[in-house]
């Protein structure tokens, strides 16, 4: 797409009349493909929306470029010399991390600015039922989840274990009949007792005897006691942990984001030309509060920022400054936060005023294993951060 030259977004519900349809066909996929999800409620109205978005490909095309250059340039030795130290340790297991997601605003001109990455992205399975019912598609044709099932055979093969039955699968997090995604850890289950490895969902303190640890836990840097057994799982190379801690300091933590702007780390990790371009094409302007000359500076710069805490997830204890109080703002400098440019969600785009979806947002998410996406999301929300929170909302389908 040429600069300054408008993209044409569009999207679609085909009919809002016909969303009760949509939702049944929901409702009978999923359950016919994870027997687990019978009997239990889910909110499938609050977790994957009928809308369809159509997007510019260069949208796509720049996104993924970006992808690649931060997986290149991670793997560089000099680059992680440069990291300030690991919390968890050294030991990288050998592997990668499964289900990274990195996650875009976009602008109505095509472009697209990175808001984070993770290491544990969730939605991937939600988002394959509604991707397979949209296209018409049956689990053996999806391509996204035989390139899943890849991804986790991939990590086990890397960390070197080389179990001598089936694969046991642990899926963990804390509190895990308490999560808003619990139906997902069910479809997980299913999911990998499909093609033959043993899976249970369990408590982080309760990973004993896994081979493979599909971590759910926001613990990153698993710094609490119930991570306890699971960090020395890890540290031990007694299993394979993924999403991999090693790798959520590579590249997740938020401080990153902060670095990547900076000359001075360019320059000492001797990335590429290309991969710098790539990556600067969608940062957004990142900042420790240092890089103020003071409080002052910040506050009366504050219509323009928005404040994060370096070790967040789902939008929690995110702050836009034009909405801030000065109460709020003064407790806020007294934590360990990033600040950066704001960089508004594209809203979704509607040609009738009276349209339900007047003022909702979305934010693009691509799940990547290394360096190739596996598939592409938007995730629709009413509000200042994603949420799952708005009927309709959620997890969206998406086409270049």
């Amino acid at each position: 797409m040429q600069a300054g030259k408008k993209a044409k977004n569009s999207y679609s519900l085909n009919s809002f009349l016909s969303y009760h349809q949509f939702y049944k066909q929901i409702e009978a996929t999923a359950r016919e493909l994870f027997p687990s999800l019978g009997g239990v409620e889910v909110a499938w109205e609050h977790l994957i929306s009928p809308l369809e978005l159509k997007l510019p490909t260069a949208v796509r095309a720049t996104a993924e470029k970006a992808i690649r250059a931060f997986y290149r340039v991670s793997r560089r030795p000099a680059y992680s010399g440069e990291l300030p130290n690991n919390p968890v340790g050294s030991h990288s297991g050998g592997h990668n991390s499964v289900l990274m997601a990195y996650d875009f605003h976009t602008t109505e001109d095509g472009r697209c600015f990175l808001v984070e990455i993770n290491t544990n992205g969730a939605g991937y399975l939600l988002s394959s039922v509604m991707e397979m019912v949209k296209l018409g598609q049956n689990a053996q044709a999806y391509k996204p989840l035989a390139d899943l099932r890849e991804s986790f055979e991939t990590e086990l093969h890397l960390s070197g274990l080389r179990p001598t039955g089936r694969p046991k699968v642990a899926i963990c997090d804390d509190n895990v009949l308490e999560q808003k995604m619990y139906p997902e850890f069910l479809m997980y289950r299913d999911w990998f007792r499909s093609f033959g490895w043993d899976a249970e969902i369990v408590e982080t303190s309760d990973i004993q005897g896994a081979d493979v640890i599909y971590n759910r836990s926001t613990d990153f840097y698993l710094e609490s006691e119930s991570s306890a057994a699971l960090k020395e799982a890890h540290l031990q190379g007694r299993a394979c942990v993924t999403p991999n801690p090693h790798e959520y300091w590579l590249l997740a933590d938020k401080e990153r984001l902060i670095q990547f702007g900076s000359d001075s780390f360019w320059s000492k990790i001797g990335g590429t030309q290309e991969d710098r371009e790539a990556i600067s094409q969608v940062l957004i302007p990142t900042f420790e509060k240092s890089q103020f000359s003071s409080l002052d500076e910040i506050w009366e710069q504050r219509k323009s920022l928005f404040f994060k805490p370096k070790r967040s997830h789902g939008g929690k204890s995110v702050y836009r400054g034009e909405s801030v109080s000065r109460k709020v703002f003064e407790r806020l400098m007294l934590e360990d936060i990033l600040i950066q440019k704001f960089q508004p969600a594209q809203k979704v785009p509607t040609d009738d005023e009276r349209s339900v979806l007047n003022n909702w947002k979305f934010d693009l998410r691509f799940y990547v294993y290394q360096d190739r996406i596996q598939m592409c999301v938007a995730r629709a929300y009413q509000g200042q951060v994603t949420n799952f929170a708005s009927p309709l909302g959620g997890f969206t389908f998406v086409q270049f």
